[in-house]
């Protein structure tokens, strides 16, 4: 037997007795007893990050009780320094659920798009790693909006790194007002505010809006808090139905859409919550012929 086999039998292994304990767990008797221990575990530093608590109806209720089980090694904030290292593997490559958001990206640009908004988009990961896959055209605008410690970080990256001068970062969210694109890559969850809602403010919002690693649900939407290793946050989750109906609001369509099952979220104790799949979605504002 392989080396690669012996590693793949002792994933399903692992799994499996995950499983087996998840379904332990949720027996009546033993989940009084293992809930204010997960709870306990879920307040500590965690290498892997990635674990989940609680279900909330607002971003401020999730933020309140991020709040309260916060400490000095866990703050109940995405902004610091610690995130400023983290994802450094994808400037040089990009990740295979980020090809669907690739291809659209290339096409809009071939289209004469040339001015792109990346919420969320860290130290301009996005803007680097597409830069081995695909031709920027002249006359280039690609701005990232992010927190400040991250901005800050993709300031001093840029000095070093920008050979074609067309990356800069900004302040606010709603100077998208005006660009072509608006894209996000996994950072739509972690935001206090929802993307139809910053839509809706704006005076000429961007044709083109695409967001990729989303977790979505097929009827619920709610917050729940995200355990990240560094950081205890709110994470939103969005109903598929809502967000589809309220970018149509705006005047958008679906231009197209992808799942990501490779990506799944559960809350403990929590099984109606469930996230099966991570979603991308590339919606196209309709522009009325005059």
């Amino acid at each position: 037997m392989s080396t690669n086999d012996s590693a793949v039998r002792r994933q399903h292994l692992r799994r499996g007795l995950l499983r087996i304990a998840r379904e332990i767990s949720e027996f009546p008797i033993i989940r009084l007893l293992s809930a204010p221990l997960y709870r306990r575990y879920f307040r500590e530093p965690y290498r892997s990050g990635n674990l989940y608590f609680g279900v909330y109806g607002t971003y401020q209720e999730a933020l309140n009780e991020a709040h309260r089980i916060s400490s000095a090694r866990l703050p109940s904030t995405y902004d610091v320094e610690a995130v400023t290292t983290s994802y450094l593997d994808q400037l040089h490559t990009l990740p295979t659920c980020d090809y669907p958001a690739l291809f659209w990206i290339n096409r809009i640009l071939n289209e004469g798009g040339r001015r792109v908004f990346d919420l969320g988009g860290h130290l301009g990961l996005a803007y680097y790693a597409y830069q081995h896959y695909i031709s920027f055209p002249a006359g280039l605008v690609w701005c990232v909006h992010d927190l400040p410690h991250v901005v800050a970080a993709g300031r001093r990256l840029a000095s070093e790194r920008d050979k074609l001068g067309a990356l800069q970062f900004c302040e606010t969210p709603h100077e998208v007002d005006g660009f072509d694109v608006l894209i996000s890559t996994g950072a739509l969850q972690y935001l206090g505010y929802s993307l139809p809602s910053l839509i809706g403010e704006l005076s000429h919002p961007p044709r083109h809006v695409l967001f990729n690693i989303t977790p979505l649900h097929p009827e619920k939407a709610f917050f729940t808090l995200q355990n990240l290793g560094f950081a205890v946050c709110p994470y939103r989750v969005e109903s598929i139905e809502r967000l589809v109906a309220d970018m149509q609001a705006h005047g958008y369509r679906v231009r197209d859409h992808w799942d990501l099952r490779e990506r799944r979220m559960r809350i403990p104790f929590k099984e109606e919550y469930e996230v099966d799949s991570y979603f991308g979605y590339y919606f196209e504002r309709v522009v009325p012929e005059v």
